[in-house]
């Protein structure tokens, strides 16, 4: 995790430096709405980004993040004459019920996630080119504790999963996934239709945070541009760490990217410059492509480390690191062996067939090493002299 705290720092001191900037614009989005306005802008693409984070992480990009939040802001919209809860409903149910679909073609018939994606998102595009407007917004617009609300809860739920995708378990979990070809059975097919129901639901809530929080007073809220919102969702996902590989990702970067990006965008429209917004989510993937190396590279054991730890804990290895004895010492062993059962079977040690001496027994009889304080020797003093055990004295 070491690469992604230090990257985030980075777009932490980065994001700041154009926050500052674009707080001191004349003139522009900042100008006009403020930190209001600012936040009612965050909240959507925090959790389109996290979104998209999302599926990258269980490897099944969702490309149709945009267009999920479409419908469901369309949704919500039509719905809002029903009451607040019923319209969020709406709003949510139909982003869930394309979640499903997605997640069933990418487990069931396992099919990329790009590709899945795009078919919903062509499909979902076909229909909103044919189903016309929504009714008018009839919902009070959102309050600023609301926006503020919004804007907390898509950061802390970002920040909540990034943290819960950094544990060893969970990346262990998804490391087959990244390893399996695509259409081969990888076991993980829960957790990939989670993923992939979770992404969908997150951009159910963008598309639904974008329509209320952009509502006018009266009259029908503008939705959200379908390109735009998934270009920005997964430049932001990209650029804050999380790897194109799946897998792999920080936990704050999704959060202060998405932060750049929007205050980036609006800088650049209070200083007049002419490009199209899009050009910067799209600078912010090819700028993803670099981090994601960035991210494997960091990422990546070395060959050695690799082979000791594909190795740990088997018995093999035990048995190969113990010395092993010489074959010549077993015979010795074996005939130490038959001395210490004679002993313990009460028979006599001396007389036994090993390697020690074996006379009678009288142990000093079988070596002689004794045989000088048998015999006298007069040129010792002692002419004789011996000891008695009885008298303990010596007697001539």
């Amino acid at each position: 995790m070491a690469v992604h705290v230090v990257w985030e720092i980075g777009l932490l001191l980065l994001a700041g430096g154009v926050l500052f900037a674009l707080t001191r614009a004349s003139s522009g989005p900042f100008a006009e709405g403020s930190w209001n306005g600012l936040m009612a802008a965050l909240a959507p693409l925090v959790l389109a980004a996290t979104a998209a984070a999302v599926s990258l992480r269980v490897g099944a990009i969702n490309l149709a993040v945009g267009p999920i939040a479409l419908l469901s802001a369309w949704m919500f919209i039509d719905a809002s004459s029903s009451g607040t809860v019923v319209s969020i409903g709406m709003g949510l149910g139909a982003a869930v019920f394309a979640g499903v679909v997605l997640a069933t073609l990418c487990t069931w018939l396992r099919v990329p996630g790009w590709a899945a994606s795009g078919a919903v998102g062509g499909a979902i595009g076909l229909w909103a080119g044919t189903s016309g407007d929504p009714a008018a917004f009839m919902l009070a617009e959102l309050p600023t504790t609301g926006v503020v609300a919004a804007v907390a809860a898509g950061v802390g739920l970002s920040v909540f999963l990034g943290l819960v995708g950094s544990f060893t378990g969970v990346r262990t979990r998804l490391a087959p996934i990244r390893d399996t070809p695509v259409g081969e059975r990888h076991g993980r097919g829960g957790l990939v239709f989670f993923g992939t129901l979770l992404s969908a639901a997150l951009a159910g809530a963008a598309g639904v945070t974008a329509a209320w929080a952009g509502a006018p007073a009266q009259g029908a809220a503008a939705l959200p541009d379908p390109i735009l919102m998934s270009v920005l969702a997964v430049g932001a996902a990209l650029l804050g760490g999380t790897s194109l590989l799946g897998r792999r990702g920080g936990v704050c970067g999704t959060v202060f990217a998405s932060t750049l990006l929007l205050a980036f965008m609006w800088l650049a429209e209070s200083r007049g410059w002419s490009f199209d917004a899009g050009w910067i989510g799209l600078g912010a993937i090819v700028a993803g492509f670099l981090v994601t190396r960035l991210v494997e590279a960091m990422n990546t054991p070395d060959e050695a480390d690799v082979a000791s730890s594909s190795r740990a804990g088997e018995v093999s290895d035990l048995r190969e690191d113990e010395p092993a004895a010489p074959q010549e010492r077993d015979e010795l062993y074996e005939e130490y062996d038959e001395d210490l059962a004679a002993v313990g079977s009460g028979g006599d040690p001396w007389a036994t067939t090993g390697s020690m001496p074996r006379v009678g027994a009288d142990p000093f009889g079988a070596s002689g090493a004794f045989d000088d304080l048998r015999q006298t020797h007069p040129g010792d003093g002692y002419d004789g002299a011996r000891y008695d055990d009885a008298d303990r004295r010596y007697l001539r």
